[in-house]
């Protein structure tokens, strides 16, 4: 697996080299989102397309790390974000005003957590939190750093799944939980815990990142395609196939017995079987 650890150069406190760092509240600045559907699948759901990653494995990224409060209020959000070694910012005042149907609201900020990350093709992300569910994930991967930092361990990189959880409300019925699964620690060298392999850094690449991205909603739609049942129908009797199995089954069946048993015998009748396979090839 490749590793997208960033090379900060640092093998002593994760504390005192964060306390370095000039980190800007996150403001995506056209990286795509990482979400969580707590609502309705407990999927995790990547960039505009929402495909979904769950269980997809990402690096983290150390100096994204952030905690502060996050307010939304007609649509739009008031972050308030500092580095996790810093003091927790003051939160927004909260925002009184009317409903459509001239009811008192709130909107008050709620604490939250972001952070970027990784993913072994190179595909960046954001993601941010203000749930409760969603910080209680973080704050776990957080604890599990910071006894390393404070252990003084050289293994402070995480590779992380996309897990999720649910529970039976017995209000709400199944309620879906984020899940942050740490499984493996790296050494800023790249070399895993526990092991002597060295881990080969990937490049970021805008590229591969897009066809990766897109290849999950991709075999979605190929999958009723005539051609690609074409090309995998070797082992299976679909029933879609039954149209084909005259002018292009009936050879490949048997590849190696047709042309064995009459190599020269009129060859005026092979003209047909002759013409089914030059056209499977070719669709293939």
């Amino acid at each position: 697996m490749g590793s997208n650890l960033p090379s900060t150069g640092i093998t002593a406190m994760l504390q005192e080299q964060l306390a370095d760092n000039q980190v800007s509240p996150t403001q995506a600045g056209g990286t795509p989102f990482l979400k969580f559907d707590a609502k309705r699948t407990g999927e995790w759901l990547f960039g505009a397309s929402g495909e979904p990653v769950t269980e997809d494995v990402f690096s983290l990224d150390l100096e994204s790390l952030q905690h502060g409060y996050i307010q939304w209020h007609a649509k739009k959000v008031n972050r308030r974000m500092a580095p996790i070694n810093k003091p927790l910012p003051t939160p927004q005042d909260p925002i009184h005003y009317k409903d459509s149907r001239g009811r008192d609201q709130t909107d008050e900020a709620n604490e939250g957590r972001a952070l970027e990350g990784t993913f072994a093709d190179g595909s960046r992300f954001v993601f941010e939190t203000n749930s409760f569910g969603g910080r209680k994930a973080v704050d776990k991967v957080l604890g599990e750093l910071f006894t390393r930092a404070a252990e003084r361990s050289p293994f402070l990189w995480p590779h992380v799944r996309l897990d999720s959880n649910s529970y039976e409300h017995a209000e709400y019925g199944e309620v879906f939980e984020p899940v942050l699964t740490v499984v493996e620690w790296y050494d800023e060298e790249g070399n895993a815990e526990g092991g002597t392999k060295r881990v080969a850094q990937d490049k970021p690449a805008e590229d591969p990142v897009k066809q990766k991205r897109q290849r999950k909603p991709a075999k979605q739609e190929e999958v009723p395609d005539e051609e690609e049942q074409d090309a995998s129908s070797d082992a299976d009797d679909g029933s879609d196939e039954a149209p084909a199995q005259d002018p292009v089954k009936a050879p490949a069946q048997d590849p190696v017995k047709a042309p064995a048993q009459d190599p020269v015998k009129a060859p005026a009748q092979e003209e047909a079987p002759a013409a089914g396979r030059r056209r499977r090839r070719a669709r293939s």
